[in-house]
C-alpha cells in the first residue's frame, strides 16, 4: 500500500533585524519580512528555521517569543548550548541583514481559556513558549502558578513587561535529563485544590513525560489537562522538526 506523500510547508524569506542575549544562555533573533503579518501564531508556537549545516541547510525548531504583525516582525529565543550544532552556531553568527528561511508556525500546546487556574511549568528552554503565553494570560482573573528550572540565577529569563514573575529554582551541575530538582519543586508546588486547572509543561522531553506522571499520579490532574510541549531530546539534534 502506498500513502500520499505530505504537502510540503510552505517556506517564508526573512531578514535578521537585530540580535540581543536575553540570559547567559539565550539569545533573542528579531526577523522581518513581507510575509510575517499575515501570519497566524497563537501564544506558545513555534518553528521551523532552516540554518547552514552540513554542507547545506539543517532544519531546527524554536519557539515564538513575539508576534508583532504591525512591524512585521517575529522574535524568537534561542538556548545556546556548549555542545553547539548548526542551530547554535546561527544563532551565535546572526547578524542584522542575514537572509532566514522560516517554515509556518505551529502550535502543540496552547491556552485553555475555561481551565479554573494556569500552571506553567519548564526549564530554560521551555520558559519562552510558556512565558509568552503567560504574557497573553495577564488580566485574567483566573489564578497563574508555576515554577522554572534553570542552571544559575544568569539564566533566568524575565516575563514580559507588566507580568508578575513565576519562581525559578536552579539545577546547578545536576543534569537537565529527567530533572530531579524540577520533579521537586513541582512536588512543593500549592496549587488550587477547588476547580479544575490546565498544566503547560515544556523543556527536556524525558523531564516533561516524569512531571505529567507526578501531577496525575500524585496531585490529581486529570491527564488531558496536562498540556506537553518538549523542546529537546538528549541525542537528537533537530528534535521536533519532522
Amino acid at each position: 500500500m502506498t500513502y500520499p506523500r505530505r504537502a510540503p510547508r510552505p517556506h517564508l524569506l526573512t531578514r535578521v533585524e537585530a540580535v540581543h542575549d536575553v540570559t547567559a544562555s539565550m539569545r533573542q533573533v528579531d526577523l522581518v519580512g513581507p510575509d510575517v503579518p499575515r501570519l497566524r501564531c497563537s501564544p506558545g508556537a513555534h518553528l521551523v528555521v532552516r540554518v547552514p549545516g552540513g554542507g547545506g541547510e539543517a532544519r531546527r525548531v524554536y519557539s515564538i517569543w513575539r508576534h508583532t504583525p504591525g512591524e512585521s516582525r517575529l522574535s524568537l529565543r534561542v538556548a545556546l548550548h556548549d555542545a553547539g550544532g548548526p542551530g547554535c552556531d546561527w544563532a551565535r553568527r546572526a547578524a542584522p541583514g542575514d537572509r532566514v528561511t522560516v517554515e509556518a508556525p505551529r502550535s502543540k500546546i496552547t491556552i485553555d481559556r475555561s481551565a479554573a487556574f494556569h500552571l506553567f511549568i519548564g526549564d530554560e528552554t521551555g520558559a519562552v513558549p510558556l512565558l509568552a503565553m503567560r504574557a497573553a494570560l495577564h488580566g485574567s482573573d483566573r489564578p497563574v502558578h508555576g515554577v522554572f528550572e534553570a542552571p544559575a540565577p544568569a539564566d533566568e529569563m524575565p516575563g514580559a513587561d507588566g507580568v508578575p514573575a513565576l519562581p525559578w529554582v536552579h539545577r546547578g551541575t545536576a543534569s537537565a535529563v529527567a530533572s530531579r530538582v524540577l520533579l521537586h519543586a513541582v512536588q512543593d508546588l500549592e496549587v488550587p485544590s477547588v476547580g479544575t486547572g490546565a498544566a503547560y509543561v515544556a523543556g527536556e522531553s524525558e523531564t516533561c513525560r516524569l512531571i505529567q506522571r507526578t501531577l496525575v499520579e500524585q496531585r490529581g490532574f486529570p491527564r488531558r489537562t496536562v498540556h506537553l510541549q518538549p523542546q529537546w531530546a538528549q541525542g537528537r539534534p533537530g528534535f521536533g522538526a519532522p
